[in-house]
């Protein structure tokens, strides 16, 4: 009896730890669907109660998506002439003179920037640092050396280092951190890269040899 305790009690583990991948990916799912199609559900409402027609909860969402999908690519194609960026540059003329907004745009504008770039030319190089305590090693790219100021209060000369978050890398930290503490990489930024947004699962070697093939299709493509 004991025996089959255990047993049920394995298997039903088994089916929690299978089932709840599942559940967790179902609801992060729907929670970006719900915020990314919610707000044009109002105004749907409002042209289905001026053309008398009728939808569901489900085909506001799907036409919600639909339009928002349709929008944003015609925002990239405005966003990639002459006239529509010098429209944005306009308005970031604007945002940049508005006190608050101008320091979260900005930093948000040039770390896109950075992971944009197809070299990271941002970024210096990439490096180990020993993170978030000694004995566990994150990886990091240098942006840059440090200023005196920072130098002289440590007593070393060190290198402002960012540590992004994985899978979304354009989200992290930053740490100051003297040059001797930094385990530099045989690395290039897009390998780095690439090696963070997989979560560790590519291996450089891996990364090496996609970058290998692509570059080799990009050559044959007329």
């Amino acid at each position: 009896m004991k025996k089959f305790r255990v047993y049920i009690r394995n298997v039903f583990l088994a089916g929690i730890l299978t089932v709840l991948p599942v559940i967790v990916t179902y609801f992060f799912l729907s929670f970006i669907f719900k915020k990314l199609t919610g707000f044009l559900v109002p105004y749907l409402d409002l042209a289905s109660d001026y053309f008398e027609f009728y939808l569901t909860e489900a085909q506001k969402a799907l036409l919600s998506l639909s339009l928002l999908i349709i929008a944003i690519f015609f925002i990239g194609l405005f966003a990639k002439n002459y006239f529509g960026k010098q429209i944005i540059k306009f308005f970031e003329m604007i945002l940049s003179k508005i006190p608050l907004i101008r320091g979260i745009y900005s930093a948000t504008r040039q770390i896109i920037d950075t992971f944009q770039s197809p070299t990271g030319s941002n970024f210096k190089k990439v490096v180990l640092v020993e993170y978030p305590r000694r004995g566990i090693y994150s990886i990091g790219f240098v942006t840059k050396e440090s200023s005196n100021f920072y130098n002289s209060k440590i007593g070393k000369k060190c290198s402002n280092v960012f540590i992004p978050t994985t899978p979304n890398p354009t989200s992290g930290f930053i740490l100051i951190i003297p040059n001797e503490d930094l385990v530099e990489l045989d690395l290039t930024v897009e390998e780095g890269v690439k090696f963070v947004i997989s979560a560790g699962l590519l291996s450089p070697e891996k990364i090496r040899e996609e970058l290998s093939k692509n570059k080799e299709v990009e050559k044959n493509v007329p």
